[in-house]
């Protein structure tokens, strides 16, 4: 089941502000196998897959790191086609010596890690929707331990050639400062509240396990001048049932709806 097609609301680009593009774009390509699709001394624009989707980086001189209680991303999380990808990733990152985490979170099996410069990664494929629970409207989600020698062995000898044209953003996860707001803030995008966690929330449009999910675990105040702090600095939503627009979230962070770049 598609859970990413435009009558549903979903996360389309990623901006990031980066200290070094040319080390960056070779990390996003060598290692996890986005595409260039146009390149500049200022900035990237990495295709995921055949999705649409894209990663942008956008160099930036003289910036400022975010403070670990500022708002800001949690990570960002490529959907892969099945587990089978996420398990020639796994042995792919290994060799590189990437340190990995992992998680089995039922609806999913997620593997975590960062790029060059700090900012969060997830790399999962969804379980078959019809095996998900579902307690009334919110879905049963947990995080238990992923076997990761598993997806080694169901890898088979297949090598990671880069991303598999069906991958896509599967959802964008962020640090808030008042997990209330953010839910609030989001619900007007026809985003609904369909798990929670002490200080977390997860939403969606439709019956996915999650398209944005926000925590409060370690920020306690609204991201600082985005535009000129390193990390995430804005992103994409695509969907038919919003009017274009760009807006401020409540994490401090700028988000374009339904506007071509």
């Amino acid at each position: 089941m598609n859970f990413h097609q435009r009558h549903l609301a979903h996360v389309s680009r990623i901006t990031l502000n980066v200290k070094d593009l040319k080390r960056q774009v070779q990390f996003y390509t060598e290692v996890l196998g986005l595409e260039v699709s146009h390149m500049t001394d200022e900035q990237a624009i990495l295709n995921i897959g055949e999705s649409g989707h894209q990663l942008v980086l956008k160099a930036l001189e003289n910036g400022r790191d975010a403070e670990i209680s500022e708002a800001g991303l949690f990570h960002v999380a490529l959907l892969l086609p099945d587990e089978t990808d996420v398990g020639r990733l796994l042995r792919h990152l290994l060799q590189y010596q990437i340190h990995v985490s992992g998680g089995d979170h039922l609806v999913s099996q997620a593997i975590y890690f960062t790029d060059l410069e700090g900012n969060g990664i997830e790399v999962y494929a969804d379980r078959d929707a019809d095996t998900w629970s579902w307690q009334s409207d919110q879905v049963v989600m947990d995080t238990l331990e992923l076997d990761g020698n598993r997806l080694l062995k169901i890898a088979g000898d297949r090598a990671w050639h880069g991303m598999p044209k069906e991958a896509k953003i599967g959802h964008l996860h962020l640090k808030t400062n008042d997990v209330k707001t953010s839910a609030a803030f989001y619900k007007q995008f026809t985003l609904k509240k369909v798990a929670q966690l002490p200080s977390a929330v997860f939403m969606s449009d439709g019956t996915y396990h999650h398209h944005i999910a926000v925590n409060a675990w370690q920020s306690r105040k609204v991201l600082q001048d985005a535009e000129k702090t390193y990390g995430l600095v804005s992103f994409n939503m695509v969907s038919d049932a919003l009017e274009p627009r760009v807006v401020t979230t409540p994490e401090g962070l700028e988000m374009t709806i339904n506007v071509i770049h």
